[in-house]
């Protein structure tokens, strides 16, 4: 049995995802798919960070048909390059959160293990598949093709579903299961909260205020008078994560200049 084979059938064999989630990510991901990049991307899902020899070594294909299969792969940010080997001539690639999403679709390894690989790239150590699973079925509604690369910010990512629901955006396609929409809005709340704003400011940076409504979500430092917009829909920037100061001609910073400022007198 080849490795291929024992990484398809060495899980537990039960697939969790819906058939519904795998076609919504086809549909999302719309790139040629072939048997060749399903091996290449099985193989560095199961066995990465690795570098191009080993896969060619350890599956029926020359180096010359990995490099040209693989070049296409890193144009599609299915992979990346992440460094030299131990020798310095051999070039390391990771699957990126699109080629995870894109292997779990086509089933390329068990659910299981890409799930898990989700959830460390995405530092989500503590979801389990009752939190993952329905975040992964409304991404396909929320995210457009030319957004795709928001997959690898988790914080982005969280921000731009959380700021869809709570304004109540429609999803695309489709309706989605109201039970999905719960149980994302109060994933994506439970993060943006713990993670984005307790955690991921540096303590002189923490902010003394956080004001939002449906259309922003704001954090105010008294120190260096500086708003820190996690998510704003106030104009077509959609600014996500970004630093702007309290004087700034912003169309958010003046509809909250005069509120803070009498909120920390």
């Amino acid at each position: 049995m080849t490795w291929i084979n024992n990484a398809l059938h060495g899980g537990t064999g039960i697939h969790k995802v819906p058939e519904e989630l795998r076609f919504e990510i086809r549909r999302l991901i719309n790139i040629e798919y072939d048997e060749t990049m399903n091996d290449i991307l099985a193989y560095i899902v199961t066995k990465g960070p690795t570098t191009l020899y080993k896969v060619s070594r350890d599956t029926p294909y020359s180096i010359s048909s990995i490099y040209k299969k693989a070049k296409r792969m890193t144009k599609e940010y299915l992979i990346r390059a992440v460094g030299n080997g131990s020798r310095g001539d051999s070039t390391i690639y990771e699957v990126t959160i699109k080629g995870l999403l894109l292997c779990l679709a086509h089933n390329c390894v068990d659910d299981d293990l890409v799930l898990s690989r989700l959830r460390h790239k995405w530092g989500l150590r503590n979801y389990d598949d009752d939190k993952l699973i329905p975040l992964l079925m409304l991404i396909p509604h929320i995210i457009r093709d030319n957004d795709l690369r928001v997959l690898e910010n988790i914080d982005a990512l969280m921000i731009m579903i959380l700021g869809t629901l709570m304004t109540n955006q429609q999803t695309r396609g489709k309706a989605v299961d109201e039970d999905i929409i719960t149980s994302v809005r109060s994933t994506s709340i439970y993060y943006v909260v713990n993670d984005v704003i307790m955690n991921n400011l540096t303590p002189n940076k923490k902010p003394d205020i956080i004001i939002g409504n449906n259309s922003y979500l704001v954090g105010y430092s008294r120190l260096d008078n500086t708003l820190y917009v996690y998510m704003c829909r106030l104009c077509t920037k959609s600014c996500l994560m970004t630093l702007i100061p309290v004087n700034s001609q912003c169309q958010l910073a003046n509809e909250l200049n005069k509120a803070v400022i009498n909120m920390v007198r």
